[in-house]
């Protein structure tokens, strides 16, 4: 048991590992009969693991209440979806006039409509109403407002994306969205008659209109004094509104591999943590404080202002989990945190394994944290250690640090996601791990004036032209680099890769790394 349990790896990691299998299963196995047989089973090694706790057997009991995560993952999955798997929406083939409908999320305004997605449990084909599910995009252009967790009845017609896509490669995209358990998409007109037949909870909306108030208000702020095209990206950037960026512009970050600063993350999470941690860094408080208090604030504050994008959601997740690790356990096990926030995630959505953000952002964290410390231990730290009176070099000795670890963790983190990337868009770009060392720098400088922007703007507006000014200068730099390294066709390669080899190859990246924290914390102890 203490080989299997030896740091950094704990309980956390076999449960979500096991959990996260039994998910899997649930999507690739939709058996209704094996819901009773899976839940009886986890059941039954629940129980014969508090029997074996309560005769001291607590080795053999915590590998069964393991195992039992495993079954627990696919009833619970099956149970969750369960009127989806039975009755797909995308299965329904005839006409739709009216439905009813949930509204699960707010998505902004979208060519001048409110877009929602929202979940459909019933379908009208003009004659009888029909027990389909699944989520769809809803389009609101009447007069009368709708919010999250209305329940509504629709007299409208509903398209199936099977049905509008019908190009050749239709079929990929198709099976993207369903990935997401989205099957089609609906508009409300002025003239069309809906329902509201219950009302949502009305916090939730009262903070959404907060959040709207919030991202006007810091629209305003940054289209005061910047030129438009570097007003999209500054915006983006900042509260992830991508719809106003010109076409072409965004050819230029997807082909250079720098796509995913446009698209709100866990990378816009650790921007903002890191402007509060700077500027708490003022304050006469220690470091795990300034951990904790730029978390809980971020996480507070920044999530609504980007309209609770599910991406922020799962980064927010991740931080407070880490944030706790690093207050409460100043031995600190980032890779427990992060494999315990992976286990809530997927408990408040088990569709998220199939998420490519999520897919990402979780790898990309696990690979710094798994690769870094090996990094810092046989590489910066001896760099540390290398004395010198001189003040010049001295300086540049900690520029040298602050760069190879900045350029460091850009690579670890796009060495362990290259697989999963190269399964899901069949091309190894080499050009984005060096992009990606000049974009990110100058993403957080736009960040940061930005925020800087509305401040200012707020407080005396003529103030506020000179972040903007900054924030359009570096916002022009990485377009021009986007431009530039877009064009670089030679280290790009088209190399397709099957889902169960970059599930092995990644397993393979992580596999070494634990087994070489496993070895350094063995030589820490030995000491």
């Amino acid at each position: 048991m203490k080989k299997l349990f030896i740091h950094p790896i704990t309980y956390t990691f076999y449960i979500t590992i096991f959990f996260a299998a039994g998910i899997s299963l649930a999507f690739l196995i939709k058996n209704f009969i094996f819901i009773y047989i899976s839940s009886i089973t986890a059941f039954i090694f629940i129980v014969l693991s508090i029997v074996l706790t309560l005769n001291n057997k607590n080795n053999i009991s915590i590998i069964i209440l393991i195992l039992s995560s495993m079954f627990i993952g696919y009833s619970y999955t099956m149970i969750r979806y369960y009127d989806i798997f039975k009755n797909t929406l995308d299965n329904f083939n005839k006409e739709i006039k009216a439905y009813n409908a949930k509204i699960l999320q707010y998505e902004g305004v979208i060519g001048f409509r409110d877009r929602y997605i929202a979940y459909i449990d019933k379908v009208y084909d003009g004659t009888n109403w029909y027990n389909y599910s699944g989520n769809i995009r809803l389009y609101n252009s009447s007069l009368k407002p709708i919010y999250i967790n209305d329940i509504i009845t629709v007299s409208s017609k509903l398209n199936l994306y099977k049905n509008i896509l019908t190009n050749n490669n239709s079929e990929l995209i198709i099976e993207i969205l369903a990935d997401r358990m989205l099957y089609g998409a609906a508009s409300i007109y002025q003239y069309n008659n809906f329902v509201i037949q219950k009302e949502g909870f009305s916090i939730i909306n009262y903070i959404n209109n907060y959040a709207l108030k919030i991202r006007r208000e810091a629209k305003e702020s940054l289209g005061a004094n910047m030129e438009a095209i570097p007003y999209t990206i500054a915006q983006a950037i900042l509260i992830g509104d991508k719809n106003l960026i010109p076409y072409h512009i965004r050819e230029y970050f997807i082909d250079s591999g720098i796509s995913h600063i446009l698209s709100i993350s866990g990378l816009h999470i650790s921007m903002i943590l890191s402007i509060l941690f700077l500027i708490l860094s003022f304050f006469p408080m220690n470091f795990y404080k300034r951990i904790l208090i730029s978390t809980i604030t971020t996480v507070i504050i920044y999530p609504p202002i980007t309209l609770f994008s599910i991406s922020i959601v799962r980064a927010s997740i991740m931080a407070v989990c880490l944030a706790i690790s690093y207050y409460f356990d100043r031995n600190r096990n980032p890779i427990n945190a992060l494999f315990l926030s992976g286990l809530i995630i997927l408990i408040m959505n088990p569709n998220s394994i199939k998420d490519i953000s999520f897919q990402f952002s979780f790898l990309a964290t696990l690979g710094i944290i798994l690769y870094y410390p090996i990094f810092n231990l046989y590489i910066i730290k001896n760099i540390k250690e290398l004395k010198t009176n001189n003040k010049i070099i001295y300086i540049i000795k900690n520029l040298i640090i602050k760069l190879l670890a900045f350029f460091s963790i850009n690579i670890f983190a796009l060495i362990i996601v290259l697989p999963l990337s190269m399964h899901h868009f069949s091309i190894l770009n080499i050009s984005s791990i060096i992009t990606n060392i000049f974009a990110v720098p100058l993403s957080f400088i736009i960040l940061s004036s930005s925020l800087i922007t509305i401040i200012t703007y707020k407080i005396y507006i003529p103030l506020s032209i000179y972040p903007s000014l900054s924030a359009e200068f570096f916002t022009n730099i990485l377009i021009y680099l986007a431009k530039r390294f877009s064009s670089i066709n030679f280290l790009k390669y088209e190399i397709s890769c099957s889902l169960y080899t970059a599930i092995l190859i990644t397993s393979i990246l992580i596999f070494i790394g634990i087994i070489i924290r496993i070895k350094i914390n063995n030589k820490k102890n030995n000491l």
